[in-house]
């Protein structure tokens, strides 16, 4: 790993958990100089993208401290 891929993503994971027929549905890919792709999902189609999944057998829920801790958001600007 190099400077400026640490902490990965939580939208780069994405492209590794999410069915690829669901990114192209829900998110555009998007490239960063420094960490890679990663997906860029649309807020205004969550509801849709959460109702996908869980048709799929996926147990969904937004849980935003969650991905803040993930991200290292506290970390970086706690």
């Amino acid at each position: 790993m190099s400077e400026g891929d640490w902490p990965v993503m939580v939208t780069s994971r994405a492209l590794g958990l999410l069915p690829e027929d669901i990114q192209t549905r829900f998110a555009e890919s998007v490239a960063t100089v420094h960490n890679g792709d990663y997906l860029e999902l649309s807020l205004a189609a969550e509801h849709d993208l959460l109702d996908a999944l869980r048709e799929r057998g996926f147990e969904v829920t937004r849980d935003d401290d969650l991905i803040n801790e993930l991200d290292a958001y506290d970390f970086l600007y706690g």
